[in-house]
């Protein structure tokens, strides 16, 4: 991402716990392994296959990877061929919120000019260039607008993801970015198939934004969470830090980023993104489809039947 905007950092979320996955994963690893961290295509976990893909944008010391505390050292041992990204080990899980507003205290503390990007860990991308173009579209109107989503076309009326209705074009953005109407949580059938009809686009629950404004929109809707936090910031490198963190984690209700600040959000644009062959692998069937035809199919189908 040289040359296209200042101060670039990336968050990889990496705290899921895969549940929905288990069944694939304990095949293939013999243990209840989250699928972030399973080896389902040959060489690369989805995280290191994350990973790949986001170093080719961001410079090793300005990404930041979050993890729970009880997958610290499986995810040490896979980020050990990354040198210089951060792992961000949360006390314990409670949700997406806190997932994100930790590594961006974090940032916050170095960098309060930091533009970030936000990448899920746990998602299958066949071909990368698409999807990081959008990457790039989205940075640039985030530098220009606050809190830019990325949105993938949609295949069919897919009732397990969440959905992005775009609209109009708001004034001084780029050709791809849209103003967003609302977002639709995993619809039922009929208005999976309106949503297709209307061009609506499938959430990747990519973002990137100004981390101010971030801050600021969680501030709006999350205002004790995000108090704590920002004692947090003030709190990094310091001797106190691991048990101030820990009281944090005490004390902050959980909460779903999209559900609790997204969703509530005014002003949001999304980039659209073509050709990437983008999947979330909630569940195996969704894997199974998303390399149909492919020679990892037939490695993956020779794991779990030897």
């Amino acid at each position: 991402m040289s040359g296209a905007v200042s101060n670039p950092w990336a968050v990889i979320l990496a705290a899921g716990e895969g549940r929905r996955l288990r069944s694939l994963t304990r095949l293939l690893h013999a243990e209840d392994r989250p699928k972030q961290f399973a080896e389902i295509t040959p060489g690369r976990s989805l995280l290191q296959s994350t990973l790949d893909r986001v170093s080719t944008r961001f410079h090793p010391d300005r990404t930041l990877v979050v993890v729970g505390v009880e997958h610290e050292e499986i995810a040490r041992r896979q980020m050990a061929i990354y040198p210089g990204v951060e792992l961000v080990v949360q006390p314990r899980n409670r949700g997406t919120s806190s997932g994100i507003l930790l590594p961006l205290a974090r940032i916050r503390a170095r960098d309060q000019a930091a533009l970030v990007t936000i990448f899920p860990s746990d998602h299958h991308v066949l071909h990368k260039e698409p999807l990081l173009h959008a990457v790039g579209a989205a940075a640039k109107a985030a530098a220009r607008s606050g809190i830019v989503m990325i949105g993938t076309r949609a295949e069919r009326a897919e009732t397990e993801y969440g959905w992005i209705v775009p609209g109009g074009r708001p004034p001084g953005v780029g050709p791809a970015v849209r103003s967003i109407r609302r977002f639709v949580e995993k619809p039922d059938g009929a208005q999976a198939e309106r949503l297709l009809q209307e061009g609506a686009l499938w959430n990747m629950f990519i973002m990137a934004s100004r981390l101010s404004a971030l801050w600021d929109e969680a501030r709006r809707h999350l205002p004790a969470t995000v108090h704590m936090f920002d004692r947090y910031v003030g709190s990094v490198g310091q001797t106190d830090e691991p048990m101030i963190l820990d009281y944090i984690y005490s004390q902050i209700p959980d909460s779903n980023f999209s559900r609790d600040v997204l969703a509530k959000a005014k002003g949001l644009l999304v980039v659209r993104e073509e050709g990437s062959g983008w999947s979330d692998w909630g569940v195996p069937g969704r894997v199974f489809q998303s390399l149909r035809g492919t020679p990892d199919l037939e490695q993956l189908l020779r794991r779990i039947n030897p």
